[in-house]
């Protein structure tokens, strides 16, 4: 078992999108993990976690997010998740025709 509270990170993208604080979270398996988050305009946004020891990458639809968006977003999330894990958190962004991947190293 990993040692990163993923839920917490999870509410922690939820607070960063300014969304509700419920998530629903399934598991795929023992690190992979789906998440819906609603968005506050009212759409789904479904996030595809993989959890290893010391990082985790989110997934997340391209049409989900304008890339300004989501650089927005992404300053957000990496300073709720400094405050809430009292150390420094480096995110690193990818995308392709498909999706944003966001790995979060602790």
């Amino acid at each position: 078992m990993t040692s990163i509270d993923y839920m917490k990170v999870l509410d922690i993208a939820a607070l960063a999108m300014e969304s509700e604080s419920h998530i629903k979270v399934e598991a795929l398996d023992l690190k992979k993990f789906k998440a819906n988050i609603k968005s506050p305009e009212g759409k789904d946004i479904e996030l595809l976690a993989t959890v290893s020891d010391f990082s985790m990458e989110l997934s997340v639809d391209r049409d989900l997010f304008e890339p300004k968006q989501l650089r927005k977003w992404l300053a957000e999330f990496e300073y709720h998740l400094e405050q809430h894990f009292f150390k420094n958190v480096v995110i690193e962004n990818t995308e392709n025709s498909r999706e944003f991947k966001i790995k979060i190293n602790f």
